[in-house]
């Protein structure tokens, strides 16, 4: 059997595949093994392969046991076959464990800087509103990421069936975009082996060839049409942000095309403003026209010329207002003024009105009025939106005013009904003490007054002026009713101070309603044509002046009265809700 055995053909073989050696096993059928079946043979070529695998120094990757003699049996199995064709019984014994290559770097980019095709109004039509193009979209607020850099990964290192390490090949590092390191900073995050651009200021996101990525606060653009999109700032009142329209002064072009919408903190736009625009902002310059059907919303306004479209603001400054457009603020200054409506608390025609409707609160300047149709000026404060509103807010004040003084009365009336209840029939008790041992009878208003010592915590003062010996449980009754009657005055107290501040501030309302008898108009030119002077209810009818004149209304005689002189102003609380601005002129009038 031994020699059978040493005849054995059996071969260890190494392949190289992708830069790293494999072991091979290659038994060869032996016809001068004569029982190529005894179990002798098979134990041998299990021991043989151990052998070789310890004498070629192979360390890693080599198949189990199990696995090995499985083949073998195998091979024991397709023995006949195997020596039919003559040729080997080749099996795999180890292997490698090959590198892994190292991930490539990428770029997350978290905010789409193209403009989008607008944003579909009605699923069913699928009509886009090609208005809005998401321009908007790249306004970002400090530490938003923008941009997700996910670094390279060096690989893991692989070990071949000797032991020895097959190095790894790393990926390859995303090149990082450019960007602005004063707007822009780069967070590195090692526990995720990536890095974030994030913004360091609240703005509009943009990226350019030459600088990169960053920030700017304002947006620029030369003009707002279908390239651009709505621009809207949503929190604008929060964000210092401002929308810059360089434009042109072409008459026939628009800075800002028909129906486009801006929203910002400041807006400039250097031009006109088409049909039907909206402009919202708190502070708003245009040194163009503001076309038909336009919207401007803001709290300083400053324009060149209105033509037909809507006004709405604080501070408004306008050098021509025309054709049917409409004007509302607290303060309006306009240099001319056609067949428009104004409206506002105190208003300043620096110039000239043509067949105009002015309507304020407190103050009309009007330097100079022309036109075959009269114009109307007229102090109605209840029909001024900003007074409006003061208004409610001065309601809504008292009408909480009025809740606390309910509250606290019923409170107050329930703490005296409890004190009466528990306390009097023991005042009363000490009364018929006094009086029985002294043969008086007390008087209201005598007790009254011992009632009020008693409420400033004066027991013994009792016991002297009655010439009465106060014994301990009386002295204690007395300081009992003593206690509750001080903390009853208390809450009287609270609710006559209450009741107090509900009647000023009724008065405050009063005083509102009736305001526009303070009001003032003032006609500077000499020459003007035909005006209707209102207050409220009251009129005058269209007049031509012929001198300067100081309007104010009448309240005693419920009439409309012309003022020649600054002395004849008697009631001083015709000036008391003006502005400086508006005690400038009427000074420099007089």
């Amino acid at each position: 059997m031994t020699q059978n055995i040493e005849l054995l053909d059996l071969m260890l073989l190494l392949d190289e595949r992708e830069g790293a050696e494999y072991a091979f096993i290659s038994i060869r059928p032996n016809t001068r093994i004569t029982k190529p079946y005894d179990p002798e043979v098979f134990r041998y070529i299990i021991e043989t392969i151990e052998r070789e695998i310890r004498d070629k120094g192979i360390t890693h990757g080599i198949r189990t046991a199990n696995a090995t003699t499985s083949e073998v049996k195998r091979y024991r199995a397709d023995y006949k076959i195997i020596e039919a064709r003559k040729t080997f019984y080749t099996f795999p014994i180890a292997s490698p464990t090959l590198p892994q290559k190292g991930d490539d770097g990428s770029l997350e980019i978290l905010i789409d800087l193209k403009l989008k095709p607008g944003k579909i109004k009605d699923e069913k039509t699928g009509k886009i509103d090609y208005y809005d193009l998401g321009f908007s979209e790249t306004m970002i607020h400090t530490g938003e990421p923008l941009v997700i850099i996910n670094h390279a990964t060096p690989g893991i290192d692989g070990t071949d069936i000797f032991g020895r390490p097959i190095k790894a090949k790393a990926g390859t590092e995303e090149r990082v975009p450019a960007y602005d390191r004063k707007t822009i900073t780069c967070e590195e995050d090692p526990k995720n082996n990536k890095a974030i651009l994030k913004a360091a200021i609240t703005g509009f996101l943009y990226q350019e060839a030459d600088r990169g990525y960053f920030i700017d606060k304002d947006v620029l653009t030369k003009q707002v049409d279908f390239s651009t999109g709505n621009i809207e700032v949503q929190d604008f009142s929060d964000i210092d942000t401002v929308i810059k329209v360089s434009g042109n002064r072409d008459i026939m072009r628009d800075s800002v095309k028909p129906g486009f919408t801006l929203k910002a903190k400041e807006i400039v736009i250097e031009g006109n403003v088409g049909r039907g625009a909206t402009i919202e902002g708190d502070k708003i310059i245009i040194t163009g026209i503001v076309d038909a059907k336009a919207r401007i919303i803001g709290q300083k306004i400053e324009i060149g010329k209105v033509v037909g479209a809507h006004i709405e603001g604080s501070e408004i400054k306008i050098n021509s207002v025309l054709q049917n457009a409409t004007v509302a603020g607290q303060q309006v200054r306009i240099n001319t003024c056609m067949s428009s409506e104004v409206s506002g608390e105190e208003i300043f025609i620096n110039r000239e009105l043509r067949s105009g409707t002015i309507t304020a609160s407190s103050f009309i300047y009007c330097h100079q009025a022309r036109g075959t149709s009269h114009s109307t000026l007229t102090i109605d404060p209840l029909v001024i939106p900003s007074f409006q509103k003061k208004l409610e807010k001065q309601q809504i004040k008292l009408g909480k005013y009025i809740q606390d003084y309910k509250k606290r009365n019923q409170e107050f009336e329930e703490e005296q009904q409890l004190h009466y209840k528990r306390h009097q029939s023991g005042i009363d008790n000490f009364y018929r003490q006094v009086e029985e041992l002294k043969n008086i009878t007390f008087s209201e208003k005598q007790k009254k007054a011992i009632e009020q010592l008693l409420a400033q915590g004066l027991v013994d003062d009792i016991g002297k002026r009655l010439n009465f010996k106060l014994h301990a449980i009386t002295r204690k009754n007395l300081k009992v009713f003593s206690e509750s009657l001080s903390q009853l005055q208390e809450s009287l107290s609270e609710v006559e101070e209450l009741q107090e501040d509900y009647k000023n501030e009724e008065n405050i309302l009063h005083e509102m309603e009736k305001s526009y008898t303070r009001g003032l108009i003032l006609i500077a030119d000499e020459s003007s044509g035909e005006m209707k002077i209102c207050y409220r209810t009251e009129c005058l009818s269209p007049i031509v002046f012929n001198q300067k004149l100081l309007f104010c209304y009448d309240t005693q005689n419920r009439k409309i009265i012309a003022l020649k002189k600054f002395g004849e102003i008697t009631h001083q609380r015709l000036f008391s809700q003006l502005s400086p601005r508006a005690l400038a002129v009427i000074n420099k009038f007089t």
